[in-house]
């Protein structure tokens, strides 16, 4: 149960609420994905990559996030920091992928940097007068639970003041999760998933199970859909969800001794999603990443144990990983494709929200909550582009 698991900071369920969801005008114009990229997305916490990637001293990992590129390096210090993947004097990027430096070293100029930012050398140009103005341009850089985070602004609030009990939360769901290790080989996991949908029909649709019963027979079998709970929470949720105990389902077949048995998921404002899927021990975060108005790429890394649970523990997930890639995913795929055709016809201007405060199976009170999060930030950002 919710009550299990929430703490002080759980905000209680409004009755009174609105009902009616975002416009479908947020989901399909142009300028309102320019202004969630460059102001919401830019501006929030977003998920880059495990700390295992950059682990040792020198260790450095450069990505893209919407359009900015940005890489993160250990410095000799032991810290991880992060900056702008641009060279202050020309503009040319200064690392590619991965690896390890003891310094960076532009390879248009030779500028050279230390790994901390400050500019170690640059020829024709006095180093003493030079450090402050052209050192490299950081981004924040936070981690929960071996996940590494980032965001452009530097006043943003530190993870754990942003999603207050969150980490806690994980913990007891998943208390052997700061040992796990980057699952590399499934399938399903730490790839990049296209979706015909604007991010936020793809959200949408994470933050309820009301739609489960009709479109997920398979996921229906496997959980007790009627005892999931939604708990929300500053700039995030949590969904409590049980299986319904048996070894054998439509889906694939549960341990029922060595697997998980209860389905933990969490969304944290605006685009990141955590969970534990039942199955073999796992844990994994997925990033919503919109490319257009009606296109989305969802990228996830799974984690789990060092070693399998049990000797059956690799065939099991080998299935789920079938399965999820599949089934379900191929279901959820086609719900939110179809949901965004229907964002662009003329007789749609908003959908409603079912608010069943005794029923968190049918309940859209999670999508409530996101859209009341994103109506803050629309309302700065935007002004009246719909009520």
């Amino acid at each position: 149960m919710v009550a299990e698991h929430a703490n002080l900071h759980e905000i209680p369920y409004d009755h009174d609420g609105r009902s009616d969801a975002l416009a479908a005008v947020y989901y399909t114009d142009q300028n309102v994905m320019k202004a969630e990229v460059h102001d919401l997305l830019y501006n929030t916490w977003q998920f880059v990559c495990h700390i295992s990637d950059v682990d040792q001293e020198g260790t450095y990992f450069a990505f893209s996030l919407h359009g900015q590129e940005y890489f993160l390096v250990r410095g000799h210090d032991g810290t991880l920091r992060g900056f702008h993947n641009v060279c202050p004097h020309r503009g040319h990027r200064l690392v590619d992928g991965s690896g390890q430096k003891s310094r960076i070293v532009c390879p248009y100029h030779a500028w050279t940097f230390d790994l901390d930012g400050s500019l170690r050398g640059a020829r024709g140009i006095d180093r003493r007068s030079a450090v402050q103005k052209h050192k490299l341009l950081p981004i924040r850089v936070d981690t929960v639970l071996g996940f590494v985070f980032v965001s452009a602004n530097l006043d943003i609030a530190p993870l754990a003041e942003y999603a207050p009990g969150m980490a806690a939360q994980m913990l007891r769901a998943c208390p052997d999760l700061p040992n796990y290790v980057v699952n590399r080989d499934g399938a399903e996991f730490g790839h990049t998933y296209m979706c015909a949908a604007n991010w936020k029909v793809m959200l949408d649709n994470y933050l309820e199970c009301y739609h489960c019963q009709m479109a997920h027979p398979d996921f229906n079998d496997m959980m007790a859909i009627g005892d999931s709970t939604f708990a929300l929470f500053p700039n995030y949720t949590y969904q409590h969800a049980p299986t319904k105990m048996k070894a054998e389902t439509a889906a694939f077949p549960l341990d029922l001794e060595h697997d998980v048995l209860v389905g933990e998921f969490w969304w944290m404002f605006p685009n990141i999603t955590f969970g534990q899927f039942p199955g073999t021990q796992n844990f994994y975060v997925s990033r919503f990443d919109p490319l257009e108005p009606g296109l989305t790429s969802r990228y996830t890394v799974s984690l789990h144990p060092k070693e399998p649970t049990d000797p059956g523990a690799p065939e099991r997930d080998r299935l789920r990983s079938v399965w999820t890639t599949t089934v379900v995913s191929q279901e959820d795929k086609a719900l939110c494709e179809n949901v965004q055709r229907g964002m662009s016809q003329r007789a749609f201007q908003n959908g409603w929200y079912v608010t069943a405060p005794e029923d968190h199976g049918v309940s859209e009170h999670a999508m409530r909550h996101f859209h009341d999060l994103y109506r803050t930030w629309a309302d700065r950002a935007l002004g009246p582009v719909a009520r």
